[in-house]
């Protein structure tokens, strides 16, 4: 098995060019991914192989590869006895900045041992981080983007959170485009931990996280209110964001509020 890393320039056909010459050399693709940043002049095919039935092996793989005329670089690595860790993509990138990759299960365990060492004095710790991270993660995003076009792609800001992976998440909306909104979660990672830990009951972190995402984008206080949860055995965590009345805008003058109507 190899992890080979192919960089490619970012036209069209490469990709399609690029994949043929990989068959071609007898490599037969185990897993990967393909990234090509729009405003980047180079792609990259990223893939960990079985190299078998390659004629030459690893060594004979690089110079055929090479003289396509769409590829760049190739960078090659032998797993040794079949073990091998992607080690050729540092920094993980997210959103154009630096990431990194955690199980939910090890965020599960750090909440988990703040409740045990803390008690219900966790709660406050738990919030005042988690709404923290939530603000500072979208006010880059209303940076980039303007709040009034973030407000108007509210669907996709809020499936942030199923592409990090905490949640199934969707969106109830009522008669007017403003709010109050409802989120719907399904297999929260938080509370799904907490109901079979029985530590405490709701959502702590993704509650207060939600809070700082919509406080921090359009420069307002929302209030967030959990409305159902698995711990207290209904099938979605579903979270009530509202505005507060009593703070007034940074970022919007306007945001639409359905109670105020």
């Amino acid at each position: 098995m190899a992890e080979i890393v192919i960089r490619i320039r970012n036209e069209r056909g490469a990709l399609a060019w690029c994949s043929q010459a990989v068959s071609d050399c007898g490599v037969n693709v185990l897993t990967g991914f393909f990234t090509a940043p729009g405003r980047s002049n180079t792609a990259t095919l990223s893939f960990f192989a079985d190299i078998t039935d390659a004629e030459e092996g690893l060594s004979g793989l690089k110079k055929p590869l090479q003289s396509v005329d769409f590829i760049e670089s190739v960078d090659a690595i032998a797993a040794e006895d079949g073990f091998m860790v992607d080690k050729q993509h540092f920094p993980v990138p997210w959103a154009g900045r630096k990431g990194i990759v955690m199980r939910a299960e090890a965020l599960n365990e750090m909440l988990n041992r703040l409740w045990t060492v803390f008690g219900t004095g966790s709660a406050t710790i738990i919030d005042q981080m988690a709404e923290a991270m939530g603000r500072h993660s979208e006010e880059e995003i209303a940076e980039d983007f303007g709040a009034k076009f973030v407000f108007d792609q509210l669907d996709e800001l809020i499936g942030i959170y199923s592409a990090l992976g905490y949640a199934d998440v969707s969106i109830e909306r009522g008669k007017t485009s403003g709010f109050p909104i409802v989120v719907n979660t399904k297999e929260l990672f938080e509370c799904e931990s907490n109901s079979k830990q029985n530590l405490h009951r709701g959502s702590t972190f993704f509650r207060a996280h939600l809070r700082g995402l919509m406080s921090g984008t359009f420069g307002r206080t929302f209030e967030v209110n959990e409305a159902q949860c698995l711990t207290e055995e209904d099938e979605v965590c579903s979270f009530r964001v509202a505005l507060s009345e009593s703070v007034a805008p940074r970022l919007l003058r306007n945001v639409p509020n359905a109670d105020s109507e």
